[in-house]
């Protein structure tokens, strides 16, 4: 069985205090709905020392981009959502919206 990634992400989140709000399949988990996931989805507040925090946070999930646009403010204030593999030990997909 895959574990969740939404301990491992949030708690890495909060650890480099991150501005974001969970959504989509791991917030209905989190909430008791009975819906499988293995991505985690978040709206980031785009402004610089929130999305340099993130990167940190992106660095410690030893995450990859694996799609186009890359992370920068110019796309995600299209509504652009950057996707994202995270490496670290144990963990599945992540995407950030």
């Amino acid at each position: 069985m895959t574990p969740s990634p939404i301990r491992k992400v949030l708690s890495t989140f909060r650890r480099h205090r991150v501005r974001a709000l969970l959504m989509g399949g791991q917030a209905c988990i989190l909430y008791g709905a009975a819906e499988f996931s293995r991505d985690t989805d978040f709206v980031i507040l785009c402004e610089p020392a929130n999305l340099r925090r993130l990167r940190a946070a992106l660095r410690a999930l030893e995450a990859e981009p694996v799609f186009v646009p890359p992370l920068e403010e110019v796309y995600l204030r299209r509504g652009h959502a950057c996707h994202f593999r995270c490496h670290a030990q144990g963990w599945s997909d992540c995407a950030w919206t």
